[in-house]
């Protein structure tokens, strides 16, 4: 059960953490503001007349909505960072103002302030889990609308390669997000697996589908194929993964690579929640690098909220050290030491997604050196 310090404690992390982020993030919308004012100026009154009422007012409309969704990207991207500094803070301020003396003189240790700041940050951290897990993968859409403009409906395409369909090649000149289609979609057929000669299948559009009619199989509907296919060609193999229509315009090709693959939202793993991550790294169709990235994501969520856990607990006897009774040279090793550690995880990523190591060892290799730098930072801890 949580004292009255427990909640005093407990209300300076969230207010300090509430002012961090905010300056922050003010900060980073002055600066990107700056830099940017003139592509929001042309996207945002593109199409207005030049007497027409209300240009200024629409551009800041414009800029309002483009920072209010970038807040959630915002907080994803330094929301874990800004925790930890807040718990830090605190520290510091309670040490600064003698909060701890009396504590410690009615015999209560200093670790006893570990479970306010400990459940703070496990609270803010399922806040950043909220966040990831269901808040930014339905702003996918409005997260990549550039600077100015209108929700995004139309994205380039990113080809990809379906490594469960001997690399047939996917690609096309752009997806409609809303009606979830491709506009000039070619699929390139270059394996003798599937035909005797390479060919490329054009189509005014394709869509993804799952043919009920075809024994459930997923796939891609090609309408309004550019040339007609010549089935002739295509192997025993080919003829179960390629199915021309009857009315020589369309054609059903089986994959499993799915519609979000192939604009940004399928590439950013920031977009994708847990989820979806699991389902891309089950498909057969994601290769080796993709499925290499998107395990180091999944791994990476995993431990982001015990990172933030141990970082908390290694300040506590960093900050308040018993040999060293001067604050600036304990918030100096405490900044020190979180510094090495916060790079020591980005290198350990690093390695992981070069294949150097392996995704799921570069992952937790930092919580297993902070748990151990926090085990024997304990005993420097002022009693």
């Amino acid at each position: 059960m949580f004292s009255t310090f427990d909640r005093y404690l407990t209300w300076r992390v969230l207010h300090t953490f509430a002012m961090l982020f905010i300056a922050t993030y003010g900060l980073y919308v002055v600066i990107d503001l700056f830099m940017n004012i003139d592509e929001f100026q042309e996207n945002s009154l593109k199409g207005l007349g030049a007497g027409e009422s209300g240009r200024q007012l629409e551009l800041f409309r414009r800029i309002g909505v483009y920072y209010l969704y970038r807040a959630f990207d915002f907080f994803e991207l330094a929301g874990s960072i800004l925790i930890v500094l807040s718990a830090i803070a605190v520290l510091a301020l309670i040490r600064k103002s003698s909060e701890t003396f009396p504590l410690l003189a009615a015999g209560i240790p200093a670790f006893r302030l570990l479970r306010p700041l400990l459940v703070t940050t496990a609270g803010l951290n399922l806040l950043l889990v909220v966040n990831q897990e269901f808040v930014i993968p339905r702003l996918a859409v409005q997260l990549q609308t550039p600077r100015g403009s209108q929700i995004a409906s139309v994205q380039q395409v990113e080809p990809v390669y379906d490594y469960s369909n001997y690399m047939m090649h996917i690609s096309g000149d752009q997806v409609l997000l809303d009606r979830r289609l491709i506009v000039g979609a070619s699929f390139a057929v270059d394996s003798k697996e599937l035909s005797s000669r390479p060919f490329v299948m054009k189509a005014e559009r394709a869509r993804y589908v799952q043919d009920k009619a075809r024994s459930g199989r997923s796939g891609w509907l090609l309408e309004n194929l550019t040339a007609v296919l010549d089935s002739q060609i295509l192997t025993v193999e080919g003829r179960k993964r390629i199915t021309p229509s009857a009315n020589g315009r369309d054609a059903f090709v089986e994959s499993d690579v799915t519609f979000e693959q192939l604009y940004n939202r399928g590439r950013n793993m920031k977009l994708l929640s847990s989820w979806e991550l699991v389902q891309q790294i089950r498909n057969p169709s994601t290769g080796q690098n993709p499925l290499r990235a998107r395990s180091l994501a999944l791994h990476s969520r995993l431990t982001r909220p015990l990172l933030s856990l141990l970082s908390v607990a290694i300040a506590l006897p960093l900050v308040l050290r018993r040999e060293s009774s001067s604050l600036i040279a304990n918030m100096a090793l405490c900044a020190g030491v979180q510094g090495c550690f916060f790079g020591l995880a980005h290198v350990s990523l690093a390695l992981g997604g070069t294949g150097m190591i392996e995704p799921d060892l570069a992952a937790w290799l930092p919580v297993i050196l902070n748990g151990m730098a926090s085990a024997w930072a304990a005993g420097l801890v002022q009693t």
